[in-house]
């Protein structure tokens, strides 16, 4: 599966837009990954979602996060409505995201329990072996015993799936740490002075279970995809107490997975108003922002391209829903104030 979505992100067309994108950016150095995830959910797809955005400095990082606050308190599960405005403002932010519609995700890894165990322990056994070979070249004691503490967690969940156990589980952390890593590989592959790519995933299951094996299966994973470039890797705490520091920029990922999520691609139809807006004002004729659905059939793996494209009646719908939203609105302020 890996090897197939390299070439597919080698066509010509796709490198022609990672050009596009990081001459925007100015081929920064410096970038921050974004995750989210909506899985198994009840009457939804299963999507996982990425967003690249480049690193100037701090002071425009924080000015970003106050942005994203300010037009969107919460997260999309607690908000009835999108800002048009923090729509039209990611568009040019330059973001490039690209998400994954899984159908029958387990098949992804082989058509029977007992390929898909083999398949999981194989890619884990790659790792850890990955980590051994670090291991003999590690330049201090701290990476040492970074690299043997990766390996026992390793050699832990690979004996866990040959009991059988946590296998979907297994499968799940795979496919978001290589989509991730792989994706964010080729865009990133090109800049002469790559230094630094953090990594702020959403926390769940994903990056809290299994030991957190996750985050040093991405790294690996990054770096191999990057021809094992020297390039600095943090990563947010998976287990941080509270609201993370970077809440307000997971506001990104998660309007654009669960939009993707909500909508029936076989009825065209959403089941909020709210998504709306991110289909129509992000999503919708924008180069960079990847929607795919991933699947296996008895031929082999295949991917296919959704694209939203706007029309006439859409973008009538679209803004007089928006005109009646901001009225609404307008109208429940005033009666607020005059009740004060």
């Amino acid at each position: 599966m890996l090897n197939f979505m390299q070439n597919e992100l080698r066509t010509q067309d796709t490198q022609a837009v990672i050009g596009q994108y990081l001459k925007k950016t100015g081929y920064a150095n410096k970038w921050i990954l974004l995750t989210d995830y909506c899985l198994d959910a009840n009457n939804k797809a299963n999507v996982i979602s990425f967003v690249l955005l480049h690193y100037k400095n701090e002071e425009e990082y924080n000015a970003l996060k106050e942005k994203l606050a300010k037009l969107q308190k919460s997260d999309i599960k607690h908000t009835r409505y999108i800002s048009n405005r923090l729509m039209r403002y990611l568009r040019r932010l330059p973001i490039f995201s690209y998400s994954f519609i899984l159908d029958s995700r387990d098949i992804l890894f082989g058509d029977t329990k007992a390929d898909q165990q083999k398949e999981v322990t194989d890619n884990l056994v790659a790792i850890r072996d990955c980590y051994q070979t670090w291991l003999t070249n590690a330049a201090n004691a701290s990476i040492s015993s970074y690299y043997q503490d990766t390996i026992k967690k390793l050699d832990a969940q690979i004996q866990e799936v040959s009991m059988g156990k946590k296998i979907s589980l297994h499968e799940d952390i795979l496919l978001a740490t290589s989509l991730g890593a792989i994706y964010t590989a080729e865009i990133l592959k090109n800049i002469p002075d790559l230094e630094i790519v953090g990594w702020l995933p959403d926390r769940d299951k994903i990056t809290q279970s299994c030991n957190g094996i996750a985050i040093p299966i991405f790294h690996c994973m990054l770096y191999n995809g990057l021809g094992s470039r020297d390039v600095q890797f943090p990563v947010a705490d998976p287990k941080i107490v509270g609201p993370p520091f970077y809440d307000a920029l997971n506001r990104i990922p998660d309007d654009i997975c669960a939009a993707i999520a909500d909508y029936d691609y076989a009825h065209p139809a959403i089941s909020k108003e709210k998504f709306s807006h991110v289909l129509h004002e992000l999503l919708a004729e924008n180069p960079y922002v990847i929607v795919q659905r991933l699947y296996k059939d008895a031929t082999g793996f295949h991917t296919g391209t959704i694209y939203y494209k706007k029309s006439l009646r859409m973008s009538t719908m679209f803004y007089l829903q928006t005109a009646v939203r901001e009225v609404i609105g307008f109208w429940a302020m005033v009666k607020n104030k005059i009740c004060r």
